[in-house]
This record gives C-alpha cells, sequence and structure tokens, in this order.
C-alpha cells in the first residue's frame, strides 16, 4: 500500500512539473535521476538529485529532501530532509502539507 501511494505521489509530482512547468522542467540529470528511483536504484538517484540541488535546482532539492525523508538510499535523517524542504522552498516551490504535491514548479538552475 506504501509502495502504490508512493508511485502516486510521485507520478502526481513529475506530471505536475510537466504541466506548470512547461518548458521549466529539467531534461538530462534529473529525468536520469527520477528513473532511477523509480527502478529503486537510490543510490544513482540520491547521486543525481544531489549534484543538482548543490547547483540549486528545486525540484532535486525537494527530492534530496524526500528521499532523507524517507530514508531512501540514506538513513532516515528529518533535520536533513527540513535542510533540503526549505532550500526549494526557499526558491518557491511550495507542496500542499498533506499530500506531497508541488503547486509551483520550475527549473532553479539552467
Amino acid at each position: 500500500m506504501i509502495e502504490g501511494m508512493k508511485t502516486v505521489v510521485l507520478t502526481l509530482l513529475i506530471g505536475s512539473m510537466l504541466v506548470a512547468g512547461g518548458s521549466n522542467v529539467c531534461a538530462g540529470p534529473f529525468d536520469d535521476g527520477y528513473v532511477a528511483y523509480e527502478r529503486g536504484d537510490y543510490a544513482t538517484a540520491l547521486s543525481l538529485f544531489r549534484q543538482l540541488a548543490e547547483q540549486g535546482n528545486a525540484n532535486a532539492q525537494f527530492f534530496v529532501g524526500y528521499m532523507y525523508k524517507n530514508g531512501e538510499g540514506v538513513p532516515k535523517d528529518f533535520a536533513e530532509a527540513a535542510k533540503w524542504f526549505r532550500k526549494s522552498a526557499d526558491q518557491g516551490l511550495a507542496v500542499q502539507p498533506r499530500r506531497n504535491v508541488p503547486q509551483r514548479q520550475g527549473c532553479a538552475a539552467e
């Protein structure tokens, strides 16, 4: 059940990026990170997302936080998750608290 909900949340997240972000959705490493995440290759996903996150990509920052929150590829670390969620929020990425669905998307570092 949790795996199914995770897939729904991530599908909504990526779908909203495509709809709301339009041409601002990052191609390349972000997409590769998402594909790695979906197949459970969390080490690769984290590596790709972290590189983009450190360059200021708000979407990648959100995913790094999400992975720390859930302990995917890293030990659960709520303080580290909060740090990355804050970085993405500071750039305007807003998530509805009960659904983890972004309200605004776009590349922070293009």
